[in-house]
């Protein structure tokens, strides 16, 4: 009878971890709910089939709050079990484009918004072999993007993995704190912003250099901490990365709200 809080996917391990130790919520690794537990569940959409089974088996005797971080292009927002999670249970998002998306496509109301949280590592900023770096999946347009920033730019040294080589939090707080700059690059067209990169490229001490999201709003706020620029320019200085004063202000924004509703969710587990 407990708030517990679990990953589907490697890459969201460090967030789920930040998120127990800030709230004092259980970070679940075996899997065995109990009646009236509350789940709250990163990288949900790697996990969908199971996490209804085991729903389903148990009488829906304990819920799930869904983080949901993917976009509204993604290839999990057209699987069916992932969609009938998130109408099962209560769904947070990390933006508000996917959260009108899910209302206006699938009748799923989004009640609460989150952000990703990481670690904060104190590493000095010199002696950083890569002076760009761009970690993600592999498209047409970043292959080509980085290509031409690689050769207007000859002199700079490029770090540039399309392989998913750093799944584990680890590896990928390693690798960045060898890198200065970070470009975030999105997967998708008319995106949101891609804070996950973002978040975890601050909070290892990298700039990031962005092109801009489709939300204005979210463009606004982002520019205090990151440059956006409709064309990537590789000589600009950009802005010095300030994870901490980013992260009391997201906090400030999204927390008080986030742990009203699951605690009022959780009081009604109870209460059953």
């Amino acid at each position: 009878m407990s708030i517990k809080v679990i990953s589907g996917h490697a890459i969201f391990n460090e967030n789920a971890l930040v998120l127990s130790q800030k709230f004092k919520w259980k970070l679940e690794t075996d899997f065995d709910p109990q009646p009236n537990d509350l789940y709250i569940v990163l990288g949900a959409h790697e996990l969908a089939y199971q996490l209804l089974e085991v729903q389903i088996r148990k009488n829906n005797s304990f819920g799930y709050i869904v983080l949901n971080s993917e976009q509204i292009h993604s290839q999990f927002m057209k699987n069916k079990y992932y969609i009938s999670l998130m109408k099962k249970n209560i769904v947070f998002d990390y933006n508000t484009l996917t959260a009108q998306y899910l209302k206006e496509t699938h009748d799923i109301k989004v009640l609460s918004y989150f952000f990703f949280e990481f670690l904060k590592f104190d590493v000095e900023r010199k002696d950083r072999p890569y002076d760009i770096a761009f970690i993600g999946s592999r498209t047409e347009k970043r292959e080509k993007m980085l290509k031409d920033l690689q050769e207007k730019h000859p002199n700079l040294s490029f770090y540039i993995d399309f392989d998913w080589s750093h799944k584990a939090p680890e590896s990928m707080t390693q690798i960045l704190h060898q890198c200065t700059t970070v470009l975030n690059i999105p997967h998708y067209e008319n995106n949101a912003l891609e804070t996950h990169r973002i978040h975890k490229a601050l909070a290892c001490g990298c700039k990031v250099i962005s092109l801009p999201s489709a939300d204005e709003d979210t463009n606004k706020f982002y520019k205090d901490y990151i440059t956006i620029t409709d064309n990537i320019d590789l000589s600009i200085e950009g802005i010095e990365p300030n994870y901490e004063k980013m992260v009391k202000e997201l906090s400030s924004k999204f927390y008080p709200h986030l742990t009203f509703v699951i605690n009022e969710i959780h009081t009604k587990l109870l209460a059953m």
